[in-house]
């Protein structure tokens, strides 16, 4: 029976190819680095049945989120992992803090509303104007960012996640948000200051993912599709052996779908950033 898909560490990566292969625990080392002497190509061979057998309808990946927040993770607890529309349009810690600002966002109407004034941030509408124009194109990134780039994203793996931007301090969002002017200015800073940075695990299925995660384009998918899965299946089970052996060095990333709320009760834990990456680093420190 296959457990969870977890390769966020070398252990979970193994645990997870136990679960699937049929070999005594223990056996991995001797069977990937001296049998098939560390070739993919060869222990994918040899284990193809496997493989094959690999239930992807039914199967569920770990997935880690970083974020910010200022209340130890209560409200993500409470009500789950959220797109941005609808982070800005509810009653939230983000939303509330902007308001306390002066800045709210009517998401029906695409209009950013600051200290009294309205800004239309239907970001297609700008495709055609000049850009060089600097409050035409902080409104388009505004946009763009909460109309095209707003779902909820995060990591399969990643061997440090202060590598990633600056997602550890503040929402990209309010990077973005404050290259608007001087009634903006600030807010990632002022939202630093006040927040601490966590990793959010949970579970999601296959079907919870853009294509985009696992192929190149659509047409690999569809001709995937008629293969089913296989190639899919092979991709998983490759970036399980290299994180299993530590071989895996970029990050692979979790690109879920457009409004996909990952309730409360898919989430695994909440971790401080500082001691989720601690416990990451430790497998590859040099001895």
């Amino acid at each position: 029976m296959q457990s969870c898909y977890d390769i966020t560490n070398p252990d979970a990566s193994y645990d997870w190819l136990y679960s699937v292969l049929n070999i005594e625990k223990g056996n991995l080392v001797s069977d990937y680095r001296l049998e098939c002497n560390s070739d993919f190509d060869i222990f994918a061979k040899k284990y193809f049945a496997e493989i094959e057998s690999m239930d992807i309808d039914r199967l569920e990946l770990v997935v880690f989120h970083v974020t910010t927040n200022g209340d130890d993770c209560a409200e993500i607890k409470k009500n789950g992992l959220k797109d941005l529309q609808k982070v800005l349009q509810e009653e939230t810690e983000l939303s509330v803090f902007l308001k306390e600002r002066g800045i709210w966002f009517d998401i029906p109407s695409k209009i950013m509303h600051i200290d009294g004034k309205d800004f239309d941030i239907d970001y297609k509408k700008y495709t055609n104007w000049d850009r060089m124009i600097k409050q035409v194109d902080d409104l388009y990134n505004i946009g763009r960012k909460i109309f095209y780039d707003h779902q909820v994203n995060g990591f399969l793996f990643s061997r440090d996640i202060y590598d990633y931007g600056t997602i550890h301090n503040a929402p990209e969002f309010l990077f973005t948000l404050s290259e608007f002017g001087k009634e903006t200015a600030g807010v990632d800073d002022a939202w630093e200051a006040v927040t601490k940075p966590y990793v959010i695990k949970y579970m999601a299925r296959i079907t919870d993912f853009e294509y985009y995660a696992f192929y190149g384009n659509q047409e690999e998918y569809l001709k995937d599709y008629h293969n089913k899965w296989i190639g899919l299946k092979k991709l998983l089970f490759q970036k399980a052996v290299d994180s299993a052996f530590s071989d895996l060095s970029s990050d692979v990333y979790a690109y879920m779908k457009p409004s996909r709320v990952i309730e409360p009760e898919r989430i695994i834990d909440c971790i401080p950033a500082e001691k989720w990456q601690a416990s990451i680093s430790k497998y590859y420190e040099l001895g």
